[in-house]
């Protein structure tokens, strides 16, 4: 990995942030149980938090894959450009049957 990248770590989520996020989740839910009595309140909050974070973590996956589609991209260019060009499947198979 050169200096410019970042680590793939950078976008995790810390130890605390996760164990934060978990225990707000538990109290929205033990008060909408205990106290509101509406169960399905506390569940509607914990599903919307959790798909914020899956849709987050979807989000670095993808800027992810681009970054890395780029780097293969920027690698094939730079090939080309110095003259290393990789023959196509069908033209070695036609070189076999030339011999």
């Amino acid at each position: 990995m050169s200096s410019g990248q970042p680590s793939e770590r950078a976008h995790e989520p810390s130890t605390a942030i996760r164990i934060a996020l978990g225990v707000v989740a538990l109290l929205v839910v033990l008060y909408s149980l205990l106290i509101a009595t509406r169960p399905l309140l506390g569940v509607t909050f914990v599903v919307w938090l959790f798909g914020a974070y899956l849709l987050w973590r979807f989000f670095h996956l993808a800027a992810r894959f681009v970054g890395a589609v780029e780097r293969i991209a920027d690698a094939m260019e730079r090939r080309t450009q110095s003259g290393e060009r990789r023959t196509a499947p069908e033209d070695r198979s036609r070189e076999r049957y030339e011999r």
